[in-house]
């Protein structure tokens, strides 16, 4: 069946994760995708987990995830024959992504401008830490820079501590995942008729204007004129994370008006009939507080997390557990809905995946291919371009490839 994306080539030239996971989204849909790697390849190989904590370039459990169904090459664009190769493979293609330092491309001759001229249906995404203008351009970012930066550390951790960064590359991935959007509507224009576009994504603006927890903050500051501040853990009464027997729970039982089936579900409705009862939380009596916060965490320290959940659930109660790893790999909704993928790679073996991001009716996504070994479509490209395979030999002595 025909993918939803097939027909469309893609040039990454771009490492670690945002422009990668850009990358991904198209090519797990259906993209012809090929990976313009240095020869010493892309350092999130370097990057693990690995199996059994061994490093190899082939087996780092992020590439293997960021990089299913591409093709690999390997060119050194420091090279002048290089970024000729470059510059072929880009007039050929629909799609360029890179995550170039601000102006890099122009030097190379391989910049949007270059590059559209003989060829205006380009689309080309470029991702930088702070994008290719503005006094900031060259600075240089990393994860927890763009996470500050950008706004969602601010409101994490508790107030008497620094805040706390969120797990993983989240500005990163939301960079990607705006970065492919931006590209799906380039090229709906290209699809009808019109001109192609050069994409300036930004790291830190993806993360400036991502829709997180301090929506309803900055709302309530736009009406009242007061700024709200992080909450110690466990400040408002039924509200938040509390561990249960086997991890932790985010129910949200206090000042709603379900906080009666809240009541009931913990074994204590005799507290509806406290003259608290039917208040908004922050108006709760301290001997209130006491009593709905001990009877609710002694509930929990016998209640398995996922069962607390289904029982608050039945009462329309918002909430969720708080999933480890090991939870969401053998969770039974996510295997319900085959999530996870088995993947056979030829070095690093056979592993399960997480599989597609949304599900299609009439074009459903065909199984996925591994990662692709470091430069393995080199000679078949080249070859392509018109290159003898005799020249092999000659590009990999001068590091061309």
């Amino acid at each position: 069946m025909t993918q939803m994306l097939e027909g469309i080539r893609v040039l990454e030239f771009a490492t670690n994760v945002a422009g990668p996971f850009a990358g991904k989204l198209l090519a797990d849909y259906g993209a012809e995708v090929l990976k313009v790697e240095p020869p010493s390849g892309d350092p999130s190989r370097t990057a693990g987990p690995f199996p059994n904590d061994e490093p190899h370039p082939e087996k780092s459990g992020l590439f293997l995830h960021l990089n299913t169904n591409k093709q690999s090459m390997t060119l050194n664009l420091e090279t002048e024959e290089g970024r000729e190769i470059a510059r072929k493979l880009i007039s050929h293609a629909d799609v360029v992504i890179d995550d170039f330092r601000p102006g890099v491309l122009a030097e190379y001759g391989m910049g949007y401008d270059a590059m559209s001229a003989g060829h205006p249906d380009l689309v080309m995404a470029s991702i930088t830490p702070f994008g290719q203008s503005g006094p900031w351009r060259d600075y240089i970012g990393t994860e927890i820079t763009l996470q500050a930066m950008g706004g969602p550390l601010h409101g994490n951790g508790a107030p008497y501590r620094e805040p706390a960064k969120l797990g993983g590359n989240t500005a990163h991935y939301h960079a990607g995942l705006a970065t492919s959007l931006a590209i799906l509507l380039a090229r709906f224009r290209v699809e009808g008729g019109g001109a192609g576009d050069w994409i300036d994504q930004s790291v830190y603006e993806a993360q400036a204007g991502f829709r997180d927890r301090r929506t309803i903050s900055l709302t309530a500051a736009a009406y009242s004129g007061l700024s709200s501040h992080r909450q110690p853990p466990g400040s408002r009464t039924a509200l938040g994370p509390r561990p249960a027997i086997d991890g932790y729970v985010n129910i949200l039982g206090g000042g709603t008006k379900r906080f009666g089936g809240f009541l009931d579900e913990i074994g204590r409705p005799d507290l509806k009939d406290h003259p608290d009862f039917g208040k908004q939380v922050h108006q709760y009596s301290a001997e209130y507080q006491e009593q709905v916060e001990g009877s609710y965490q002694a509930w929990l320290f016998e209640t398995p997390k996922l069962e607390a959940v289904a029982r608050t659930q039945k009462h329309g109660i918002l909430g969720g557990a708080i999933m480890s790893t090991e939870d969401l790999v053998n969770d039974p909704h996510y295997r319900g809905r085959g999530v996870w993928e088995t993947i056979e790679h030829p070095v690093a073996g056979t592993f399960e995946y997480p599989g597609r991001q949304l599900i299609l009716s009439e074009s459903p996504r065909a199984a996925a291919r591994p990662a692709p070994l470091l430069g393995a479509q080199t000679a078949d490209v080249l070859t392509q371009l018109g290159y003898d395979r005799s020249a092999l030999p000659r590009l990999r002595a001068q590091r061309v490839i």
